[in-house]
């Protein structure tokens, strides 16, 4: 009877434990794909065999549940950061491990930190000083490189940051390309490893000046501010880049259109003369986004250069317009099912569109020579999410860090992290 009572209670917090993380597995996923407003507690509790009663034994409410995923998605980056860490051999050898436990296939999907702005500020400030521990630890296993000579000198902080940013869109990708999760973790990972090993470069030339394009390109004429239709264009040109801004640095959900108006000095009765709710703003900045990423594409085939000399160009470019505040593009991250189904799949199709034509000018690469073999669609896919993460870190106000940004992101692309 002794025996029976002590096991019963340990039965139990087994199933409560199993059934908790069976919960937060299910609102990760929706998370990442539909958003916090887009998060139905309804769902998750009917998929679970759950009353919506019985979910809040497991959380307080959906803010409660947005933070303990993401907590738990911190504290499974710093598992495998501590694992790395132990592990045998080189600094690099260390960060493939980091990576490849991050990007496991057979591990449950983790909530993407895309809305801690959302958060109370105690639960806020959790989270923020996890993700900092995290990132700190991988900028020790970088500078650890770094002085036993296993990779080249290099900003710790800047390439730190832009595998966070690797590992943290992985999971979302597949909802923009429309692959199999679990075929393309593997191959991204293997992409990602590659390139922070060795870069693309088939004959790496001394580190210094990589090929760039002046960001000047990217700038539309200026229109008639006396003309009423260029003016208009110039007053949406300012809400989608203010507003993209505002959603890239704090999350949809956590940006009110309030917020937005605010900070254009304008109410949210004009903000709608605009559009016509917040769903199809979002679906215009994403608009936005593509049509500068057509910028990019046209400047990259109007640069005279070889295939290496084009494909860094073009990703510093990529990586100079995101970083930059006065454009600002929307990046995708979570909650593309939230939109509008016609909306949706308009912005998943430039998504893929862009996914198709970027590849082919390392495609060209490899062909000329200048290009070592890689699988240039799985470093593309990892490369988005290095540049697409950056306005989750960096305000871009500073040109001085715009371009050591730049310089540190192009370095990574050309030459990996190897010491020559």
């Amino acid at each position: 009877m002794n025996a029976k009572r002590r096991t019963e209670p340990h039965l139990q917090l087994v199933q409560k434990r199993s059934r908790r993380d069976r919960l937060l597995d299910e609102a990760a996923r929706q998370l990442n794909a539909r958003g916090i407003s887009g998060t139905s507690l309804a769902d998750i509790a009917s998929g679970l065999g759950l009353t919506r009663a019985a979910l809040y034994y497991y959380a307080d409410d959906r803010q409660d549940l947005v933070f303990q995923c993401y907590r738990r998605a911190c504290e499974a980056l710093g598992r495998d950061l501590a694992t790395a860490a132990q592990a045998e051999g080189s600094a690099l050898d260390r960060i493939a491990i980091f990576v490849t436990r991050s990007l496991d296939p057979d591990r449950v999907e983790e909530a993407v930190l895309s809305e801690v702005a959302y958060l109370d500020d105690e639960q806020r400030a959790t989270i923020e000083a996890l993700a900092a521990g995290n990132l700190a630890r991988l900028v020790d296993l970088i500078e650890a490189g770094r002085q036993d000579g296993a990779i080249r000198p290099c900003d710790a902080q800047i390439v730190a940051r832009a595998l966070v940013g690797i590992v943290s869109w992985v999971p979302l990708a597949p909802r923009w390309s429309g692959d199999d999760p679990v075929t393309m973790r593997p191959r991204i990972c293997a992409a990602a490893i590659d390139l922070i090993r060795n870069g693309i470069c088939a004959t790496p030339p001394p580190l210094g000046a990589l090929p760039w394009i002046d960001i000047a390109v990217l700038r539309g004429e200026r229109g008639n501010p006396f003309d009423r239709g260029d003016a208009a264009a110039a007053k949406r040109e300012e809400l989608l880049r203010t507003a993209s801004r505002l959603f890239n640095r704090k999350g949809i959900d956590a940006t009110s259109l309030d917020e937005i108006g605010a900070a254009l000095g304008a109410t949210k009765g004009v903000i709608y003369h605009y559009l016509t709710d917040k769903p199809d703003l979002v679906a215009q900045c994403y608009r936005r986004a593509f049509a500068l990423g057509d910028r990019v594409i046209s400047a990259i085939e109007a640069f005279d250069g070889d295939g290496f000399a084009r494909a860094v160009a073009g990703f510093r470019l990529l990586v100079e317009m995101n970083a930059r505040a006065e454009f600002s593009p929307l990046v995708p991250l979570a909650g593309i099912d939230a939109l509008e189904p016609a909306a949706r799949d308009e912005i998943v199709a430039l998504a893929r569109r862009s996914e198709d034509i970027f590849p082919t000018y390392v495609a060209a690469g490899i062909a000329d020579g200048t290009i070592r073999a890689v699988d240039v669609t799985g470093i593309a896919v990892a490369l988005a999410g290095a540049f697409g993460w950056i306005p989750k870190w960096f305000d871009g106000e500073d040109d001085m860090m715009v371009n050591r940004i730049s310089d540190e992101f192009a370095a990574l692309y050309a030459h990996g992290l190897s010491a020559p």
